[in-house]
């Protein structure tokens, strides 16, 4: 009897401290995740820019051509997609000129997902939104802040 007493004590110590450590856990791991792929999509970012012109103008040749004389942003907006966790780059994109519907300036928000170490690119976009409309409170996206910059700063 004592032993099984001592077998629900142990197990029930053990599920607390699981509980207690899954989230710090996950959060230090995601981190570390995160530096992999920022570092990866900075010395990937123009081939990856080029791969996602040439997959949305598989799709559809006039968008292709619409996306070819995009001007892209220089800033990324990171973000985890709620649903798989998974991290994305979310790049602002600028069109102007003949490719544009009504000739009128429009912006769309490529999207870029890192799974299983490597950068996909699926031509995946939000038309008529901006990178900082799709993350926040009932959202695709949940922002992740780039604490690399703030590390450099802190002496």
């Amino acid at each position: 009897m004592g032993i099984l007493i001592g077998s629900g004590i142990v197990l029930v110590c053990f599920t607390a401290g699981w509980l207690i450590i899954r989230r710090p856990l996950r959060e230090v791991v995601e981190e570390v995740h995160f530096e992999q792929a920022r570092v990866l999509f900075r010395q990937q970012r123009e081939w990856l820019e080029a791969r996602f012109v040439t997959v949305i103008g598989q799709l559809d040749l006039a968008a292709g051509k619409r996306w070819e004389s995009a001007d892209w942003d220089d800033e990324v907006l990171w973000a985890r997609d709620r649903s798989t966790r998974r991290l994305q780059a979310l790049v602002g994109v600028h069109f102007d000129g003949p490719y544009n519907p009504l000739h009128q300036p429009g912006h769309s928000t490529a999207v870029f997902e890192f799974h299983h170490g490597r950068w996909r690119v699926e031509g995946r976009r939000l038309d008529l939104t901006r990178p900082e409309q799709a993350v926040g409170r009932d959202q695709p996206f949940e922002a992740v802040a780039d604490t690399s910059r703030a590390r450099r700063l802190i002496p």
